[in-house]
């Protein structure tokens, strides 16, 4: 074959393994949604073998001499080979770069590896959804070791210089080991506990906790929601389960989940934005790099920081609740009654150290996940079991929050990221959110985001990020994007600013 048969080859392998990830997507958003418990040993049976074959594909050794032979070449040969193809060379060699090094990192490990874990992580998913209604978290732990044991198996078969959970931690943030992390956490602790032990409610009020907010008019009120934010029903939709998640099909097909909790409508609103966020991102990628690795690669901290920037920056502003609060005072009238804007507005930026993350506060949320970090640091590379998990994460919550759980599911059986082998994951929710801001204060530059809600063009704010951030995926390194948005590098002072701004 000459130079561009090889790459018109690799663009049809990559769109080969796209359909994989497609059906397996799918598979997963349709159990995410409810699909019957009775079938979940079929489907997981059957899910496992399509995970294998679509390892076997990926893993293609003719494929990898076509890539390797392809990555040799400079972007001044490749582009002179593909004049007229309507390929552009500098993203074709990204494209090399990014699987020849995924490639590289896992062809060490057998494709039965992969299977036998599928198999293992579809029992914990089921295990764990039944551990977390029963409230029993020692009929569950078994299940976890083995998720953990069947990662660091897998994890230490990849061709990588890292340690063990440096490798997990670069998977889903490339270039950000426990040496960066432990900078950024050790700045969080000099300036977010001071915040939360010395902690002011700013006014909000505890008067949620008496009244309930029926599902059915919380579902009402989403819908008006999905409009304000422009989440479309053409391209999206929105559905619930137990813990909130965004499914990415293709550009014109994303899915994500919410949860309504009876007492507390604000944190569903809060997680459909959030999450909006995320379906955002996957919606305003270039259609250039759909299917393509550019397009399917995007680090977990990158992403994260475009459903924290749109939760706390916009979700939690002002002007959004200003927005939405004549639709739920007419939904809630009998439980809204006598609460003004005002005290409700606080009720959702007050500084309350709780059990459940997906529910905290902005301040204290970053205390959540460094729980998480320093746990998964002490059972993948110390000497922590699954077994004695539970009271090491009671442990951690009192000495950093001063909460301590009294059941299963608001502790260690409140996330579904152990369970589903997201390890490494973690952090790049705090990251995420340091990126944030560092986005918002560049937005805040040239946009007024405030009157643009007001004036119903929240779209516009999505429109800035689709051209600064979201068009690009993973074309070049997400600090590389950063530094192209906002004009410097990653600076955690921005987010710092932000919360010593708003909760001062």
């Amino acid at each position: 074959m000459n130079i561009m048969d090889n790459i018109i080859e690799f663009k049809n392998w990559q769109k080969r393994l796209s359909a994989y990830r497609m059906a397996l997507s799918l598979i997963g958003a349709d159990q995410t949604f409810g699909a019957p418990s009775e079938g979940s040993l079929y489907r997981s049976q059957r899910t496992a073998v399509l995970h294998g074959e679509y390892i076997k594909a990926f893993r293609d050794e003719k494929m990898y001499d076509i890539i390797s032979s392809l990555d040799r070449l400079s972007e001044e040969e490749l582009s002179e080979n593909m004049a007229g193809s309507g390929y552009d060379a500098g993203d074709l060699k990204r494209e090399l770069d990014l699987v020849l090094k995924q490639l590289d990192k896992e062809k060490a490990i057998p494709a039965e590896e992969y299977v036998e874990f599928s198999l293992i992580l579809d029992k914990s998913k089921e295990g764990w959804l039944k551990a977390k209604k029963d409230e029993d978290y020692k009929s569950y732990a078994p299940f976890l070791q083995d998720v953990i044991d069947g990662y660091k198996r897998i994890t230490s078969l990849q061709n990588s210089n890292l340690g063990l959970y440096d490798r997990m931690l670069d998977d889903h943030q490339p270039g950000w080991v426990q040496a960066k992390y432990d900078i950024f956490f050790n700045d969080v602790k000099e300036r977010v506990l001071p915040l939360v032990r010395n902690r002011r409610t700013n006014g909000g009020k505890d008067f949620l906790t008496c009244k309930e907010f029926p599902a059915e008019s919380q579902r009402k009120i989403m819908k008006k929601v999905c409009e304000l934010i422009g989440f479309n029903q053409s391209w999206g939709r929105m559905g619930e389960s137990e813990h909130p998640l965004t499914t990415f099909i293709c550009k014109g097909d994303i899915r994500f989940t919410t949860k309504f909790r009876p007492y507390d409508p604000s944190q569903a609103i809060l997680s459909t934005v959030h999450e909006s966020g995320h379906a955002w991102f996957g919606h305003n990628v270039d259609p250039l790099y759909e299917g393509s690795i550019i397009g399917s690669s995007i680090s977990a901290g990158f992403h994260e920081s475009q459903s924290r920037l749109c939760e706390n920056h916009l979700g939690r502003s002002r002007a959004f609740w200003e927005k939405i609060w004549p639709m739920f005072k007419e939904e809630f009238s009998e439980q809204l009654r006598d609460v003004s804007f005002d005290s409700y507005y606080k009720s959702i930026n007050t500084i309350r150290p709780g059990l459940i993350r997906t529910e905290s506060d902005e301040v204290t949320y970053p205390l959540h996940i460094l729980i998480r970090y320093e746990l998964e640091k002490d059972f993948m590379e110390g000497g922590l079991k699954a077994s004695d998990l539970e009271d090491a994460w009671s442990d951690k919550y009192q000495e950093y929050l001063g909460v301590r759980p009294q059941k299963p599911s608001e502790g260690v059986l409140q996330d579904m990221h152990w369970p589903y082998a997201y390890f490494g994951y973690f952090p790049t929710y705090a990251l995420g959110s340091a990126m944030a801001a560092q986005f918002f204060e560049a937005i805040e530059e040239e946009l007024d985001p405030a009157e643009l809600i007001k004036a119903d063009r929240y779209t516009d704010i999505m429109a800035w990020l689709r051209e600064h951030v979201h068009k690009y995926a993973n074309r070049y390194p997400a600090e590389e994007i950063l530094r192209m948005a906002t004009g410097k590098d990653f600076d955690d002072r921005c987010y710092f600013r932000h919360l010593e701004s708003r909760y001062l």
